[in-house]
């Protein structure tokens, strides 16, 4: 039997880290925190497990309980991260050949959106996209890149997903 699951899907990935991209516009986005934003799109839930929650986006807190749990049994996120992976530096690598991501960026780190080169049939899928006017979208677009990412009380620790002890302070 053959299931599908977006997760392995590279078009779908194109269509997630656009997604991701233009509603973080205000924030510097680099290639491992997008991946992790990645994540908890494919696997909202997931968002329930980043302990402790992050005082200084305690506000969003109270939306996870409108979050569905899953139905897929992950038992190791960090390894679904990390075979995420190759899905998501394709897509990206594509967004910047087409210029959707701007290359000198992310040379130096960031991911920044090109908004100029955004094809319109993008725009009116988002616009009729129901998840991404969803309480776990904000949480993913809105709280989390407000949150550290490295060091000993970043996103990487609470939720488990990457190694965060060789950061550099």
């Amino acid at each position: 039997m053959l299931i599908y699951h977006p997760a392995y899907d590279a078009n779908h990935c194109l269509y997630r880290l656009l997604a991701i991209l233009k509603a973080t516009i205000g924030f510097s986005i680099t290639w491992d925190q997008l991946r992790v934003l990645d994540y908890y799109y494919l696997f909202p839930s997931q968002l329930k497990n980043i302990k402790p929650w992050p005082s200084n986006i305690k506000e969003f807190r109270s939306k996870l309980k409108s979050i569905p749990d899953q139905f897929e049994d992950i038992n190791n996120p960090a390894r679904v991260l990390y075979d995420l992976q190759v899905f998501q530096k394709t897509a990206a690598l594509e967004l910047i050949a087409k210029g959707i991501i701007s290359k000198a960026a992310f040379e130096n780190g960031i991911l920044k959106l090109n908004c100029d080169f955004v094809p319109e049939g993008y725009i009116e899928l988002v616009a009729n996209d129901s998840f991404l006017r969803s309480d776990a979208f904000e949480i993913i677009t809105k709280a989390l890149p407000k949150v550290e990412f490295n060091g000993e009380s970043g996103l990487k620790k609470r939720s488990g997903l990457m190694e965060y002890i060789y950061d550099v302070k």
